[in-house]
């Protein structure tokens, strides 16, 4: 709790340090290209979500003898994070941003015993985390042209303050898009990403679509990872309907388990979201959001070896509805009208 408390603290020191930079720069970057388009949503400094996959089942096979089959039924799936952005650099043509995050995600099980699967029981109440730090570059070549470059290094899996190995739990994640602004109202881009979208690493292309049709209506996306409609109720409410992706690779030591024979393995999930997400202003720059519909998982697997292709369970997961609420942080509205009346 103190750990966390801490984090807080410093993320919103951050807001403070990203809404200050919002002023009047970010007025003028109308002159160069974004991958922004009109309507679309505030940029946020600081995030805090929370998740929760309520009563689905699982079954897991496994070839090898002494790991064996099992079934079980998940109680609750939660997830947990906080994110916090601040801009290094935040002039016209060029902005640096820097990230950190936080999550942890663990899974109750209805019935748990000495004789239940070995996988389930080193699941029951583990706390799977991912402690991220990211630096992105953003270059606007001129009023049409556009390049983003982001690094992110995450230390994902079961570690705790007394056990944390950097080598052993390190993820890194690279992408890199180049993008035309052919409009206000419209940006198009490609792009590449090596990382876990797939659970496994990999390089992966991608297509970002930002179009806003008329004051009411828009599309925002990097396709295939994700795609949703955007509704704009009014400048302080927003609609969304659409899917995400989304993959994740925790490296774990499961002892005291069939499994601690093996070391270190790994545990990789796809799973893929149908949502409907409202966003709405609740004082200046205080927002929440909530979110909800229904996740079918991909992939589900256990490999005895980092980035094997060969898994050693192989886990099915019946598809859940899920509710996610957020609140989070955007520029406070005196510094964009200070930044208007300075331009």
């Amino acid at each position: 709790m103190r750990k966390l408390t801490l984090l807080l603290v410093f993320c919103i020191f951050i807001y403070e340090q990203h809404a200050q930079a919002q002023s009047p720069e970010v007025e003028t970057l109308e002159e160069y290209a974004t991958p922004n388009v009109r309507g679309m949503g505030k940029s946020r400094g600081v995030i805090v979500g929370y998740e929760r996959l309520p009563n689905f089942d699982i079954d897991s096979e496994s070839d090898d003898p002494k790991i064996g089959n099992g079934s079980g039924r998940v109680h609750r799936h939660n997830k947990f994070y906080v994110r916090a952005f601040a801009p290094a650099v935040n002039k016209p043509q060029t902005k640096v941003i820097v990230g950190i995050d936080y999550k942890l995600e663990e899974f109750n099980f209805s019935e748990i015993s000495p004789s239940s699967y070995s996988l389930y029981r080193y699941l029951e109440d583990k706390d799977l985390k991912s402690l991220g730090l990211q630096v992105a570059y953003l270059h606007s070549m001129d009023n049409r042209r556009f390049y983003l470059f982001r690094i992110k290094g995450e230390l994902n899996g079961d570690y705790t303050r007394d056990n944390i190995s950097i080598p052993d739990y390190l993820k890194v994640t690279l992408d890199l898009a180049y993008g035309w602004k052919r409009t206000p109202d419209y940006a198009l881009g490609i792009g590449l990403q090596l990382g876990y979208a797939y659970g496994r690493q990999s390089i992966y292309p991608g297509i970002l679509f930002n179009k806003t049709f008329n004051d009411k209506w828009g599309v925002e996306s990097i396709f295939p990872a994700n795609a949703r409609v955007r509704y704009n109720f009014d400048e302080k409410t927003l609609l969304y309907g659409g899917y995400r992706l989304e993959g994740a690779s925790y490296d774990i030591f499961a002892n005291s388990t069939a499994l601690q024979e093996f070391g270190e393995i790994e545990f990789r999930r796809t799973d893929i979201k149908g949502l409907l997400r409202l966003e709405r202003e609740i004082y200046d720059f205080i927002w929440f959001g909530v979110e909800g519909g229904f996740r079918q998982y991909y992939r589900h697997r256990i490999f005895d070896e980092v980035g094997s292709r060969d898994p050693l369970i192989t886990n099915d997961l019946a598809g859940a509805g899920y509710v996610n609420v957020e609140i989070f942080l955007v520029p406070p509205r005196r510094f964009t009208e200070k930044g208007r009346k300075n331009n």
